[in-house]
This record gives C-alpha cells, structure tokens and sequence, in this order.
C-alpha cells in the first residue's frame, strides 16, 4: 500500500494532508508532529470527512520519525515562525538545525523515500537539506515556484480570455523576489507568446509578474497564512511520483551543470521531469539575454544568503 508522510501539522502541513484526501491520492497517509495532542487534533478532524467522501483512506498522527520508515514520499514542512525582532536569517538559522537534524534522522530511516521540502524560504532550506543528506539528489528536492507558475498560466489565460490548460510557460528562480517567467519560449498551444499578436505586451507582462510574486504576500496580509492552494500543489507533486506521471513541474534543485553553462551549488527552480524515482531529469533552461541576466541575478541573490547563514 502506497503511503505518504506529511512531517509538521501547521497550516501548510494539514493543506496538504486534507488535499491528499480531498483527491483520493493515497489510501495511507501518516502525520508527523512534535506536539503529538496537535497531530491528533488534526487527524481526528480529517477522518471525520473521510466516510463523506468516495474511497477508503486511513490517516494517522505520530510524534515518532521511525513510522515514516515505509514511506514513498515525505513532505516537509516544519520549520519556527519569524519572531518579532528576529531578522530573516535568525529564523533561517534556526530552522537550519531542525532541518539538518531531521533529515540525518530521515537518511537512517528511509534512505529510499523522496522528500519535497515546502518549508520556506524553500530554495535555501533546500540546499541545506541536500548538503547534509546522503539520499540522492534526484529524491530530495523542493516544491520550489510549482504554484507560481500556476498562478502565471491562470493570470495570462484571465488576460488573454484563454484556458490556461493550453498555455505552456513558466516561472523559474528564486521562489521569491528574484524569480521571473521564461517569456521568450512561453507558447499558447504551438505559437509563441511573443508572436501571439498581443498589444503592449512588454507592459502586460510586467503587471502579470507583479501579481505573481505579490500573490502570496497578498494572502498573507489577508488571512496570515497560506495553506489551500499550496496543500493541492504539493499533493500533485506526490500523485506524480506515485503514478509515474513523467509530468515537468518547475522544482527546487541544483543547478543543472548544462544551465547557460553557470556552475554553481545554488539551489533554485527549473523545469524537471517528475516520476516514480522523483526528479529524473532536469530540463536545460533556454533564456534569452535579458533571462540570462535574471538567471544570474537570482543565482546571486540565494547565494548571498547561503553563505551569509553559513558565517553565523
């Protein structure tokens, strides 16, 4: 039986585990949490909907990491709060030690399992998370800009009154301030965006990224949080390993090495190719000068912050 972990029973951690159920994409999914009374809390309410919905799906709380040990996939999303007072890279570092703590722990008890990390800021907890794990890269990566290239596809698809399932484009980088769209091979079915017709579109595309990256930060003004949509796309991610789907998604993982031929050890988002082994293969980023330029500028800016965690 395929069965799913979900490690951190907050806001991010139960969207997820009520989209799996929701969707029907795993009859066996385990919650993990420090407070265990939190993680019952939860489950409780969960199953509570599963006899209102279609299937037989079985959700548990634990606070032990050893019964994730049968697990095909673990999601991640621990992680403190930013604290008044506290900068950005005090909460990256605290974060740093529960991470790297609990991805020793998880390389002992399911080396085989993959494990997308969602918790923020992603890109680096990501990279921290490979740099101190044995399991193989392709088994270890982060949801990365997978909702901002949805928000992308719906917001052109609104503009351009056209179904976004037939809009091919994507938003790679920094999942944050830094990431941007791959404008110049972006298509509408097999014509390029570019080549569409469209009047001002230099101007529409910048207002279409503004609403992209403020997208979040909208919701969390209004609400506190984020949970619903990040909960189904990350539910997507593990019904595309459990189905060897083969589906491109744009994750968070090293760099390629034939990326606009950049070395780095940066961690950032491309367009992968998701399967039953996780990432099997990562597609070569193909930008244009400008994009090249953007590419180079978020590679600096999640290096940075890398090495300046790395100094305190």
């Amino acid at each position: 039986m395929q069965k799913i972990g979900v490690v951190g029973a907050g806001n991010v951690g139960v969207g997820i585990v009520d989209a799996l159920v929701m969707l029907g994409i795993s009859k066996k999914i385990i919650l993990y949490n420090r407070n265990i009374d939190r993680a019952f809390g939860e489950v409780w309410d969960i199953n509570d909907a599963v006899p209102l919905l279609n299937g037989n799906i079985h959700v548990s709380a634990t606070d032990e990491l050893n019964d994730l040990k049968d697990c095909e996939v673990i999601a991640i999303t621990i992680g403190d709060k930013q604290e008044k007072g506290e900068s950005r890279l005090d909460l990256l570092n605290k974060n740093r030690v529960i991470i790297v703590d609990l991805i020793k722990q998880l390389d002992i008890i399911n080396i085989e399992a993959k494990i997308i990390i969602v918790t923020n800021p992603v890109d680096i907890i990501t990279r921290i998370a490979i740099s101190h794990s044995n399991r193989d890269k392709s088994k270890l990566f982060g949801s990365g800009t997978v909702l901002d290239t949805i928000r992308l596809r719906e917001e052109i698809g609104t503009k351009l009154d056209i179904n976004r399932k037939n809009i091919h484009a994507f938003v790679v980088g920094e999942h944050g301030d830094s990431e941007f769209a791959l404008w110049s091979v972006a298509t509408i079915g097999p014509i390029l965006l570019d080549n569409f017709g469209i009047e001002n579109f230099e101007n529409i595309k910048e207002e279409i990224m503004q609403k992209v990256r403020r997208r979040a930060y909208n919701i969390i003004e209004k609400k506190g949080y984020t949970k619903q949509a990040i909960g189904i796309a990350v539910a997507k991610l593990i019904k595309a390993i459990l189905n060897d789907e083969k589906r491109i998604f744009t994750l968070s993982t090293t760099l390629s090495n034939n990326c606009a031929h950049i070395v780095s050890d940066v961690v950032l988002s491309q367009p992968c190719i998701l399967g039953s082994n996780g990432i099997e293969s990562v597609l070569l980023l193909d930008c244009n000068n400008r994009e090249f330029e953007l590419l180079k500028n978020s590679i600096e800016v999640l290096d940075k912050v890398y090495l300046d965690l790395k100094l305190l």
